[in-house]
């Protein structure tokens, strides 16, 4: 016969003899639990104290450069927002504007036999007037001169091109000023 262990307890005492151990076993998982959740906690402390001071520090820099920007300086900082706004406004109104010189580009452009240009003068359009170019020279003959109005009517650019009837006293050598009114 080999050496088996025989239980001889009756079955009432085993299970109680089980329900210890199971009892033993779950406190000492519980213990375990705990000593590694309390072990867990001491890590993050020093996260938690660096976490802290960060915010802290965070918060002092806001409120001195919230308190730099409430001085004098926020109305001088006001005022040059509002200059640089309005320089922007001035600058994206003038992109849409055509440039003087491609309108003087498109004036020199057009045919004109026996005409002498010696000035331009360009002046942008506003809000209540549109805008003008004022073309001076000298005509050799009064034929030329009026073949070189009606161009400059029929030009893209122009609105219209008006010519003062004094300029035709003249016979040859007449000098002249032009003012286109401009297309928008």
């Amino acid at each position: 016969m080999h050496n088996a262990f025989t239980n001889l307890l009756p079955p009432e005492r085993q299970k109680a003899l089980s329900r210890d151990y199971v009892v033993r076993l779950s406190v000492v998982v519980v213990w375990f639990v705990n000593a590694l959740t309390f072990i867990a906690a001491l890590l993050l402390l020093p996260t938690y104290v660096f976490l802290t001071v960060s915010i802290n520090a965070k918060k002092d820099h806001l409120a001195n450069v919230e308190s730099a920007f409430s001085s004098a300086d926020e109305m001088t900082l006001s005022a040059r927002l509002t200059a640089l706004s309005s320089d922007a406004a001035t600058l994206v109104a003038l992109a849409g504007v055509p440039s003087a010189s491609s309108l003087i580009r498109t004036a020199l452009a057009i045919s004109r036999p026996g005409i002498t240009l010696s000035a331009f003068t360009y002046t942008p359009a506003s809000e209540k007037t549109p805008g003008t170019l004022s073309i001076s020279g000298k005509a050799a003959t009064r034929n030329a001169l009026r073949a070189y109005q009606l161009a400059l009517q029929s030009a893209s650019f122009a609105r219209s091109a008006a010519l003062p009837v004094s300029a035709y006293a003249q016979d040859t050598d007449i000098a002249f000023t032009i003012l286109a009114t401009l297309a928008p």
